[in-house]
């Protein structure tokens, strides 16, 4: 299977590393294709400070943490995302939220589907005909089959 990664799904590995979300990239993932554009590594550089207060944890341990989850992941290039798609991605994400253009943009360039937990990115790309994503139940479901 072939998966875009929305950074809130790291977010919240992050946050309960002995979750849902690590279980699924770590084991029922373990030999499907995690992708995301760069632009998530640099979301979750400016969330650090936030993660660690959330979590107590020291920062030692949500950096070993991050790089466990992250080396699951191939970061793509966000130059590599091509402008028509990211034209294409804005107009779909410009009333919805347009922190997630690159990685619908992806998506229309991949045909991958963006595993997300964010509902309202969700709702508002299906409302728009975008259906090339999923919910953590919706994935949980798909791997089940």
């Amino acid at each position: 299977m072939n998966l875009i990664v929305d950074t809130n799904i790291i977010i919240s590995g992050l946050i309960t590393p002995k979750g849902t979300i690590t279980d699924i990239i770590f084991n029922k993932l373990e030999q499907s294709n995690l992708v995301s554009p760069s632009f998530m590594f640099e979301e979750l550089q400016n969330k650090f400070n936030k993660i660690l207060k959330i979590t107590g944890y020291s920062d030692k341990y949500l950096t070993e943490l991050l790089f466990l989850i992250c080396k699951r992941i191939e970061f793509i290039d966000d130059d590599l995302i091509s402008f028509k798609n990211q034209g294409k991605a804005y107009q779909i994400v410009q009333d919805i939220d347009k922190k997630d253009l690159l990685f619908v943009a992806l998506s229309l360039q991949t045909g991958y589907d963006i595993w997300t937990g964010d509902f309202k990115l969700i709702n508002g790309l299906k409302q728009k005909g975008f259906l090339n994503i999923l919910s953590t139940n919706d994935l949980i479901k798909r791997i089940e089959r």
